[in-house]
């Protein structure tokens, strides 16, 4: 009876698993062929931060202030500024982060006093080397314009 039983159960689990495939099979396909094909992504979307640039300046507004390395809860925020005056406002000259350790929180970008951090679009987060991550976003801002 036992045997009769497993054969019955086996059976069943058979239909239901093709039912559940052939139901599939008219519903429109979902999936992104990647390198090919991109995504495009919802506004919402939180990617890597990178610099926002302001036209009335042509460039970010970053003041150096260090707001974005006192809350990174990762350490991987590292900037520098300087003063092209001796009366002028202080700006970022260095703008280094290791988005290979980023967790991404956006507490930088929440906390910028001159909001000139902004969350990207870009989802494609893979490199090759561990230091291909670390990037220069005022570098980054230059090349992009």
């Amino acid at each position: 009876m036992g045997m009769i039983k497993d054969i019955v159960e086996g059976g069943w689990s058979l239909i239901a698993g093709m039912w559940v495939t052939i139901r599939r099979i008219y519903r429109p396909v979902v999936t992104v062929q990647y390198p090919r094909k991109y995504l495009d992504m919802s506004p919402a979307y939180r990617g890597h931060i990178e610099f926002e640039q302001f036209p009335e300046t042509g460039s970010h507004n970053c003041v150096a202030c260090g707001t974005c390395m006192r809350f990174c809860p990762t350490n991987v925020i590292k900037v520098q500024g300087e003063k092209t005056h001796t009366h002028s406002e202080k700006r970022a000259s260095l703008y280094f982060i290791d988005f290979s350790h980023c967790s991404l929180c956006g507490l930088c970008v929440a906390n910028c006093p001159t909001q000139t951090l902004k969350f990207s679009g870009e989802y494609d987060l893979a490199y090759y080397s561990r230091w291909d991550g670390v990037v220069d976003l005022i570098q980054r801002l230059e090349e992009s314009a």
